[in-house]
């Protein structure tokens, strides 16, 4: 992508769309989180309810990994329970516009509840989203990745995808240093392209109340947004 190109989108992005109604959480780049999907819901619309732990804790490595996922859902009465993370973010700021949701503690971690997706019946039995494939996400949120900032795309024939936070459940030893050489790691559909960028613009990608974000992940669960 040239340039100009990223200037003019990420003008696009934040043309009317300050951020006084989105109380912000600074320096979130580089924060390590985890979630919990939790599946309920008849089979034929089946939906979970994202529970992250953004702005409770950085998800302690042992806590994470003392969860048992069967009785998480024996507890939860969930069709499934989906563990997610460790992740890290790639937006320097980040907002909610809703209400402050409360924490709840989920076997002894603290998370707030942040969204809703529902979830195919193929994704539900794979435990995880197909590559490549877009999910429609309900949140109220606003992503800000200040100029300056390095930013991670990929190019559908279709649509332009920015990354918003890595994984580390496929590969544990992924880091951010890394990320820029992930274009001879991806088994990209065909016609798609992965190329990073250095922001000549603040880029902000806002999702408000009842609207919807769609996302992807690529073959290393890596979470992007659509920006187009």
């Amino acid at each position: 992508m040239k340039k100009s190109t990223v200037s003019i989108l990420a003008f696009f992005c934040s043309f009317g769309i300050e951020a006084q109604a989105f109380p912000m959480l600074d320096n979130v780049r580089g924060a390590r989180y985890c979630e919990i999907l939790v599946v309920q819901g008849p089979l034929t619309r089946l939906t979970a309810t994202v529970y992250n732990t953004l702005g409770v804790n950085d998800c302690p490595e042992a806590q994470w990994k003392s969860f048992d996922p069967a009785k998480l859902e024996k507890d939860l009465a969930a069709k499934s329970i989906i563990m997610n993370g460790p992740r890290y973010f790639l937006m320097d700021k980040i907002g909610q516009s809703n209400a402050a949701p409360p924490t709840v503690t989920i076997g002894g971690l603290g998370f707030k509840e942040r969204a809703k997706v529902e979830i195919s019946i193929g994704n539900l039995l794979r435990g995880k989203t197909k590559p490549y494939e877009e999910n429609a996400i309900k949140r109220s949120t606003q992503y800000i990745f200040k100029q300056g900032s390095v930013i991670y795309q990929l190019f559908s024939p279709s649509h332009t995808y920015v990354m918003q936070s890595y994984s580390q459940t496929l590969d544990p030893a992924l880091t951010e240093s890394e990320l820029g050489r992930l274009d001879s790691r991806l088994k990209l559909p065909a016609g798609w392209q992965f190329k990073t960028v250095t922001l000549d613009h603040d880029l902000i990608l806002k999702t408000v109340d009842t609207n919807e974000a769609h996302v992807i992940q690529d073959d290393l669960q890596n979470t992007y947004q659509r920006v187009d």
